[in-house]
């Protein structure tokens, strides 16, 4: 009974290991190319988006690929992960700039291509960074708010990030502060709020918020359930025809809030490139010896609104090979 009971256990912790860190690719083949995708949040519906190029770049190319994270934000879960990726000897490593710096070094000091998406990390030696242009990201939102209250209103504004420590959030909210500087009325940036890449606290957030701050008519959401949980609360206060509500990405609620009128816009990048032509573009290096011109990419930065929705989705899955 006890040899039972033992054996259970360690398939009980066999089985949850696995569910924690992912769906890897139980066929190992030596011969196999074997590339590791260290993502933040494991199925995090904009992240599930990167899996999918990942996954179809990897069956094209006949290569193993492993998409791994932790299912809440956690870079130190992270740094393990690309740990454990150097001590397989991986062949190639994606990541995103959530994860401390020293264990990306490390990898890139033990021989490994390794290509970083959507936020920067301090490294040497990357072979490139694709992520969104927050320049563009800044004047595509600016743009949609001239346009709707021309350029001499009073905007007060509001900002919700994932987290305030991530320096991607810092360099959109400097990118948003200079843009909206130039603005011929008044621009006041009345609150910066944390959705720390939960809903449920995005929502309570944006209630606090938009009670505290009346004068709020730009909301400026950069975390992907921000958008939606915005809306939500515009929506249950009655005052969203006093607010311009902006999200970022293209999830499904997402679009379907802005086909509605509950979002006005939202910034997307190609989630589906950080997949598929990173793995791509990690293939020609290994294979073909190819490099990048620049080292910082555009992912490809668009507003996406009523004007465009049924048309934009061609735009983010155009692949750029080496």
């Amino acid at each position: 009974m006890k040899k039972l009971l033992m054996v259970l256990l360690l398939l009980s912790m066999t089985l949850s290991g696995l569910c924690a860190a992912g769906q890897q690719d139980s066929a190992a083949d030596d011969s196999q190319l074997h590339f590791v995708y260290v993502s933040p949040l494991l199925a995090h519906p904009v992240w599930l988006i990167a899996k999918d190029g990942f996954e179809l770049a990897v069956s094209e190319l006949g290569i193993r690929g492993d998409w791994v994270g932790p299912q809440g934000v956690s870079p130190e879960e992270m740094a393990k992960l690309i740990e454990t990726a150097i001590a397989q000897k991986v062949d190639a490593i994606i990541t995103q700039g959530l994860v401390p710096a020293a264990p990306v070094q490390a990898a890139i000091d033990a021989g490994i291509p390794v290509l970083v998406v959507d936020s920067p990390i301090d490294v040497q030696g990357q072979l490139a960074y694709f992520g969104k242009d927050v320049e563009i990201q800044a004047k595509e939102i600016y743009n949609d708010v001239v346009a709707n209250y021309g350029n001499n209103a009073d905007l007060n504004v509001s900002i919700q990030v994932a987290a305030l420590n991530y320096q991607i959030a810092v360099d959109q909210i400097e990118a948003i502060k200079s843009t909206f500087s130039k603005y011929n009325g008044d621009f006041n940036l009345v609150n910066i709020s944390e959705s720390k890449s939960d809903r449920m606290k995005s929502t309570t957030e944006w209630e606090n918020t938009l009670k505290a701050y009346p004068e709020i008519n730009v909301a400026i959401n950069l975390a992907a359930e921000a958008g939606p949980a915005c809306a939500s609360v515009a929506r249950d206060m009655g005052n969203k025809d006093e607010i311009l509500i902006y999200g970022v990405d293209d999830i499904d609620e997402t679009l379907d809030l802005i086909r509605s009128g509950g979002l006005d816009g939202t910034v997307a990048t190609s989630f589906f490139n950080y997949g598929y032509q990173a793995t791509y573009w990690l293939y020609q290096n290994i294979l073909e010896g190819k490099t990048p011109s620049e080292i910082k990419n555009d992912a490809g930065t668009i507003m996406i609104n009523q004007k465009n929705i049924d048309s934009y989705g061609a735009q983010l899955k155009v692949k750029k090979d080496l």
